[in-house]
């Protein structure tokens, strides 16, 4: 089955820069990432900075997997809302991934503004809300948590173009990118170093975990020998581990043309409504709409392109009547690319970050659900000091068996 199908919008519009040879001989390295996504390219990025030697491997072209289809929407609220993740992980480990995400865009940031200077990071605000009046009491008590944390934030009663009867905005505390360039440029800039060395059309067959090195065949049957390991591309890596708590979803998404009355509105936010799954709405540079959802969970079915087919085309319908009723005050938006792509989510919707407990020497930085990018960064600022044998307390909250 395709992770991702349709007319991918940042794909299309961001041609290849780079290619890399696949593996073509035994090698040797300290750290071996499989995966090369946006993921993979964020954790090589951090760890390529601590000196270490590292190689990364990705069986696709990089960046072609899940990231291609990523909506680029980077937000400092997680899939759950702040008030239940305190009662299912407690209030201060709840509060502590609020405020790392928060960190995290600033770590994206830097990284933008070191591998190319072109690159713009422009800060938004977050929106999150609900058209039903009966759920002002719960966006109030959800608000006053946020605001204890020290966000700069203010309580919506309405909106100029979204339809929203209740909702909390919040300061600077979102961006948009291309995830897909981004996970592009930041190879580009990694191949350039003399401890980096990637390699695509490049899959890992057998993974052999030892007491002190790990040893993995690729398709070609070549050798790579590594002290430490780090997967990175969850679907890759769910062939590998048994009971790993994750389901996987198809998230559709629908990119308008380009809707001319944008222009004349404040549209530097993103936003994100209380539907479960919830719908997600970003703009691009140049004035188009991007409104996803319609989750469904993966079964065997999706197998049979056929039932993909029709079953993706009635998500993009409801998707569409779903758009319309949100942006009220705009005259019909007409939709020129449609798409969607294969996303994981745990039952907290956090990341797994952890080192592997059946195999010695290997380590996962699985940045499932919605807010995959900046929990890309957590994991690979954690894993940069885990490697090494330093584990801080953050790693508690991501680990497999939490």
């Amino acid at each position: 089955m395709q992770l991702t199908d349709g007319n991918l919008y940042f794909q299309k519009n961001e041609k290849i820069k780079n290619t890399y040879p696949y593996l073509s001989h035994d090698i040797n390295c300290e750290i071996l990432i499989i995966g090369g996504g946006i993921t993979g390219a964020i954790t090589a990025f951090f760890l390529a900075k601590e000196g270490f030697d590292i190689v990364v491997v990705e069986k696709n072209i990089v960046g072609y997997g899940s990231t291609s289809a990523n909506t680029g929407i980077l937000e400092y609220q997680v899939d759950i809302e702040l008030n239940k993740l305190e009662k299912l992980i407690g209030a201060n480990y709840a509060k502590r991934i609020y405020k790392l995400c928060y960190e995290a865009l600033e770590d994206i940031q830097k990284i933008m503004e070191e591998i190319d200077s072109k690159l713009e990071f422009k800060r938004k605000d977050t929106i999150y809300f609900s058209n039903k009046f009966i759920q002002k009491s719960n966006m109030l008590k959800e608000y006053e948590l946020r605001k204890e944390l020290g966000f700069d934030m203010k309580f919506l009663d309405g909106h100029k173009i979204i339809d929203i009867n209740t909702g909390i905005l919040t300061k600077g505390s979102s961006a948009t990118i291309n995830t897909y360039k981004l996970t592009q440029e930041i190879f580009i800039y990694l191949s350039k170093l003399d401890n980096v060395r990637i390699y695509e059309n490049t899959r890992v067959d057998n993974i052999k975990a030892k007491f002190d090195y790990v040893e993995c065949r690729t398709n070609n049957n070549f050798r790579i020998h590594s002290d430490k390991m780090i997967f990175t591309s969850g679907f890759e890596t769910l062939k590998h581990l048994k009971n790993v708590p994750v389901e996987l979803y198809k998230t559709f998404t629908l990119v308008s043309k380009q809707v001319p009355e944008l222009k004349e509105i404040d549209i530097n936010f993103t936003a994100k409504n209380t539907l479960d799954p919830h719908n997600y709405i970003r703009f691009t540079e140049d004035g188009r709409i991007v409104y996803g959802g319609e989750d469904v969970k993966l079964t065997e079915k999706f197998t049979n392109e056929k039932y993909l087919e029709n079953l993706a085309n009635s998500k993009y319908k409801k998707l569409y009547v779903s758009m319309q009723k949100t942006f009220y005050n705009l005259n019909e938006v007409p939709i020129e690319y449609a798409y969607n792509g294969t996303f994981g989510y745990t039952k907290d919707t956090l990341p797994i970050i952890d080192e592997l407990d059946d195999m010695p020497n290997c380590f996962c930085n699985l940045s499932f659900g919605s807010n995959g990018v900046l929990y890309s960064v957590l994991g690979a600022k954690i894993l940069k000091d885990a490697v090494d044998g330093y584990y801080t307390k953050d790693i508690n909250m991501f680990k497999v068996n939490r």
